[in-house]
């Protein structure tokens, strides 16, 4: 449980970071620039194709801002709903139901950034159900007391 509580913590910081770096932006902080340079790596960082805050835009595109707000959504909240939690781990191939919608709105020539930032969050929580899945599975096979390590 730490772990899955630690990883949960770990998605809320890239989130909030994510959501700062307009922010101190604004404010002429350095700090915007190393972020918007990090996030650069895994997003376009199309303006147009942000929201944007303080004037700014995020550190991430509609998309990737769903990936990653519905990926930390899954992470808390599925796992607390037993039903849904259960129906997707008894058969993992279903969550290809949900990435469906992302992957015809990517695909359509007219979307939205309504439409890339949901589709997005739809497409992630059901796959935070099996990283959380598996953490919890590495978590009980790691060994609980180790041994002191002889010199």
């Amino acid at each position: 449980m730490a772990a899955t509580a630690t990883l949960a913590a770990l998605c809320c910081l890239v989130v909030g970071l994510v959501v700062a770096t307009p922010l101190l932006a604004a404010s002429g902080s350095q700090a915007a620039t190393l972020l918007y340079e990090v996030f650069g790596l895994v997003c376009h960082q199309i303006a147009e194709r942000s929201f944007h805050l303080a004037g700014h835009p995020l550190a991430v595109c509609h998309r990737c801002f769903g990936f990653y707000a519905g990926f930390t959504l899954g992470l808390i909240v599925l796992p607390l709903v037993r039903p849904a939690r259960n129906w997707l781990l008894e058969k993992p191939r279903r969550i290809l139901l949900f990435l469906a919608p992302t992957a015809i709105d990517w695909l359509l020539p007219m979307n939205t950034p309504a439409s890339r930032f949901l589709t997005a969050v739809l497409a992630a929580a059901p796959i935070a159900i099996l990283v959380w899945a598996a953490v919890g599975q590495i978590a009980q096979q790691m060994p609980r007391n180790l041994p002191p390590e002889n010199p």
